[in-house]
């Protein structure tokens, strides 16, 4: 699981090293690094991203949606691989999508991570900050179930 939250530097290659925990759940696998809602990016082991790009076929809705939803993941998502150092290669493209140079916040999502710009990461976290308008809001959700 990708938990916590790191704060972390990418470098003037957009190198950026990944935190040693999310390392070891990481191993040997590749990894797909997509352009994601809130102007972030969200990081998935290939295998996890695969699952959840075949989870969007089950959703409800039109085929024209899903098909538009996997196309802006997938057409700006960039596969990549750990190097010797731990460090992932974030390409052009997707630091200038999520607004990233310099200093960046990791912050773990269970089955995937995410990168933010740190000010847009500062303004999303105060959304987080009220735990009873996030415990009405998870009632809400489960009341739809």
């Amino acid at each position: 699981m990708f938990l916590g939250k790191y704060s972390h530097t990418i470098d003037s290659k957009g190198r950026l090293i990944i935190p040693a925990k999310f390392r070891d759940e990481i191993g040997a696998q590749k990894l797909v690094v997509a352009p994601w809602w809130e102007g972030d990016l969200t990081v998935f082991t290939q295998d996890g991203f695969r699952e959840y790009i075949r989870s969007l076929d089950e959703l409800q809705g039109s085929a024209e949606a899903r098909r538009r939803i996997k196309r802006f993941i997938t057409s700006g998502a960039d596969e990549c691989r750990l190097d010797a150092q731990g460090r992932i290669l974030l390409n052009q493209s997707l630091r200038d999508y999520a607004h990233l140079s310099g200093d960046v916040v990791l912050t773990g999502n269970m089955d995937s991570f995410e990168i933010w710009n740190p000010e847009i990461w500062a303004k999303t976290e105060s959304l987080l900050s009220n735990a009873d308008e996030m415990r009405d809001e998870l009632e809400s959700l489960k009341q739809m179930m």
